[in-house]
């Protein structure tokens, strides 16, 4: 029997090309975009799935007395927790203090590399492919590399105890090799060094006291332990050894579960939108494929009735109609495979990797969602083909080999108006959300930075120069050069540029109030603010004529304003674990040093000293037109000093504009769906049209031979579609509104939602139903009558 059912699903798929065409092209779509969405859901929730008993797994974060909170704290604090603590299993510090070049033979690498303590990997429990995790990071001259760069380096070989040299002066053996990390794990370490290494640099020992906050501490606690009795220990600690203007900080354990979150906030709100995303599309095209296999059983009633009368059962209907349906999303499945390898996946991996990681795939790994599609396949083709099957089964056999199918034998008119209308409100829904999501980024994009950002490019100096001090003297006369262009107008060597500020942090005092604000602190050299034409609002700029600059810092608005100072000019503050007092001489007009989904926050920027290599980043401002001679020839330039990194630079509004990366990202998904629900809308109202035309054959042919306009006869089939829609426009406006006000709240600075956006989604949704219904309507309305009213 099997073999007919198919045989009859395929001249079915044949016969009815363009119900197919349109069950596939709407199944294809929207499973394709389920495939998407549940992959990156998937990702997310088996996050640190690698991990053993990530429930036993803490960090530890910092909340200062003003409310902000850090994951990071002072570096002796994890060392006493370890010593009075008996409830911690293991712990360890991961510093990312600098990279060193790494050389083996001809081979030279310079790899993220991270500084950890001898409990690394027993709070980190990942796999070895070569060598003991027990001992890994024991001797203070050993290396722990991942299978990807011990690949670079020796190939297939096994590379314990081979010698590496660091810097082109430490020599470390290799004790390790990890196995492959998966790319949706918090912590993929790339080249691991013992924090011994660390902890004997000059730089680092004098700032790991009890008063810098930049140590970063992860724990593994017994089984059983109470983090809360941890957590009252530590303070305990804290009180203790913090230095006084420390004491008043809280350090607390959070698990570890929770660190992908806490990481990057806007990766819970893309996943919850991807589930909500997911969950709408799949009802969407699940109500689409049972209303238009209800819209096609008009023209199966005699078949069925036929089947019927030589003896064919309601499960021998329901069979056939499975098959039938089962053909179709199989197909679509294929479609949809295709369609989401090779576009909506590397799309998606290129929206959240800088975010979340790349997303990788494999049958092993993600079986669990191979699962979940056969399930959804075998969900739509029993549904799908149930429903309509005991529908017509339920006819009586009379009246089907008449022809007839009255509106007693179809009352589910009110479920399918009450589809159609859900459909469109999810549709309209979403093309308002893109709406004001366009409009929001849109804003955001054209919002006044408070610095220019054309015509300025940053140059990476930080090029691992062979001969620093021979490097430096020629970049001297590199800036001379530069200079004396006359199309160079300003030019600035700084360690930060405006998208690029480091997370540092200090509380400074007034003396005079004792009034206290946490501030961002930077360098800022002598052109760094005519560079980005920053303005100033009181006081002046740095000087490099003056002799000593040691002790003045500029100071934006936002500053001025959270100390209570009308004129800050001469005012002075002091940092906290600090005597020396800082001499206010500018103050800066705020500018957006990041984007604008954050606020301004006060800001101090000291003087870093005459231009150098050192600074990490050479800003410069050039006439409209010139910036690729001047590029051109600084590369000539920075050629003649050997250095391991090529010269490279980016344009400021190319930055500005890469800070909306993800966001962009998230528009361009909200576009794609907000446009497939409405896709699919139309489709399930083109197959319903389709049917209601067939049913009310006769009734158009009669009206035609009476003298109805074709006019009249598509307003008679179109208006009750019209109708759902406009309610569905009543609907979803007050959803949407709702949804996008709770987004926005995230956003510093954000638009206000006005009515024209709602009507303007209301009045795409209405044009195209208009556009689908038009097109039965008017096909049914240019029948000749006389063969209408022929049929039989």
């Amino acid at each position: 029997m099997f073999k007919n059912y198919f045989k009859t699903a395929c001249r079915q798929l044949v016969k009815n090309k363009l119900f197919s065409i349109v069950n596939i092209v709407g199944l294809s779509t929207g499973l394709a975009s389920i495939m998407a969405l549940s992959v990156l859901v998937y990702q997310y929730i088996t996050t640190d799935s690698n991990q053993k008993d990530i429930g036993q797994m803490y960090y530890l974060k910092t909340s200062s007395p003003n409310g902000s909170q850090y994951t990071a704290t002072t570096f002796p604090l994890l060392g006493e927790i370890v010593r009075t603590c008996p409830e911690v299993e293991a712990a360890t510090h991961r510093q990312s203090w600098y990279y060193p070049w790494l050389k083996y033979e001809k081979k030279e690498f310079q790899e993220t590399t991270e500084f950890v303590d001898t409990g690394y990997f027993k709070v980190f429990q990942l796999p070895f492919k070569y060598g003991n995790a027990a001992t890994a990071v024991q001797d203070k001259f050993s290396i722990v590399l991942s299978e990807e760069i011990a690949a670079k380096f020796f190939g297939n070989e096994n590379p314990i105890g081979k010698i590496i040299t660091a810097d082109d002066s430490i020599q470390l053996r290799v004790t390790g090799v990890l196995n492959h990390v998966p790319a949706n794990s918090t912590v993929r370490p790339i080249v691991v060094l013992p924090m011994a290494i660390l902890e004997a640099n000059p730089d680092f020992k004098s700032g790991a006291n009890w008063y810098n906050t930049f140590a970063d501490n992860y724990i593994r606690l017994r089984k059983n332990s109470d983090p809360k009795k941890l957590d009252e220990k530590i303070a305990g600690i804290v009180k203790l050894n913090y230095a006084p203007e420390q004491k008043s900080s809280r350090v607390f354990s959070v698990p570890y579960s929770k660190i992908t979150q806490e990481n990057s906030s806007i990766i819970g709100v893309i996943i919850k939108g991807s589930i909500g995303a997911g969950v709408f599309v799949l009802l969407i095209i699940l109500v689409n494929l049972i209303n238009l296999n209800a819209a096609s059983m008009y023209s199966r009633m005699k078949e069925i009735a036929v089947k019927q009368m030589i003896g064919g059962s309601k499960k021998n209907i329901i069979m056939q109609f499975c098959v039938e349906n089962g053909l179709i999303v199989f197909i679509s499945i294929v479609f949809a495979w295709i369609l989401f390898s090779s576009l909506l996946l590397p799309g998606m991996g290129d929206l959240v990797k800088d975010k979340f990681g790349e997303i990788e795939t494999g049958l092993a790994k993600d079986y669990p969602l191979i699962l979940l599609f056969t399930g959804i396949a075998l969900l739509f083709t029993i549904l799908a083909a149930s429903l309509p099957a005991l529908k017509l089964a339920t006819v009586k056999v009379t009246d089907a080999v008449k022809g007839k199918l009255t509106s007693a034998n179809y009352k589910s008119s009110a479920v399918r108006n009450i589809f159609i209308t859900v459909q469109f409100v999810l549709a309209i829904t979403l093309i308002c959300i893109t709406i004001i999501l366009n409009r929001q980024i849109a804003y955001m994009k054209s919002a006044s930075l408070g610095f220019n950002a054309d015509d300025v490019a940053v140059v990476n100096m930080d090029l691992a120069f062979n001969d620093p001090k021979a490097a430096d003297s020629r970049f001297q006369s590199i800036l001379n050069d530069l200079k004396n262009n006359p199309h160079v107008k300003a030019i600035s060597a700084n360690r930060v540029v405006p998208t690029a500020y480091d997370q540092n942090y200090n509380i400074y005092y007034d003396p005079a109030t004792n009034k206290e604000v946490s501030l961002r602190q930077a360098p800022a050299d002598t052109g760094y603010l005519p560079t980005y034409q920053i303005p100033l609002i009181q006081g002046k700029n740095f000087d490099d004529a003056l002799v000593t600059q040691t002790a003045i810092i500029l100071i934006n608005r936002t500053t001025m304003n959270a100390f209570g100072w009308k004129n800050a000019i001469g005012k002075q503050i002091k940092a906290k674990g600090e005597n020396t007092p800082y001499t206010v001489i500018g103050v800066m007009e705020d500018f957006h040093y990041q984007d604008l989904q954050n606020g301004i926050q006060p800001i101090v920027q000291w003087y870093s000293g005459k231009p150098s290599l050192g600074n990490r980043n050479l800003s410069v401002r050039t006439d409209k037109g010139y910036m690729k001679p001047v590029m051109e020839q600084l590369e000539k330039d920075f050629k003649t000093m050997t250095s391991r990194r090529s010269f490279s630079y980016e344009l400021m509004s190319t930055k500005v504009e890469k800070q909306y990366a993800l966001l962009d990202g998230i528009l361009k998904v909200t576009n794609y769906i907000a446009l497939l629900t409405i896709i699919i809308a139309s489709l399930g109202m083109f197959g319903l049209i389709s049917l209601f035309a067939k049913q009310r054959v006769k009734e158009i042919g009669i009206r035609k031979v009476l003298g109805a306009s074709v006019a009249g006869i598509i307003r008679l089939i179109s208006k009750d579609f019209l109708i759902l829609v406009g309610i569905a426009i009543f609907i979803a406006s007050p959803i949407a509104l709702y949804v996008m006000k709770s987004w926005l709240q995230d956003f510093a600075y954000r638009i206000n939602i006005s009515w024209w956006m709602f009507f303007i989604a209301g009045a795409i949704a209405l044009i195209i139903a208009l556009l689908t219904v038009s097109f039965q309507a008017i096909r049914a309305a240019r029948a000749n009558p006389v063969k209408s009213l022929r049929t039989e």
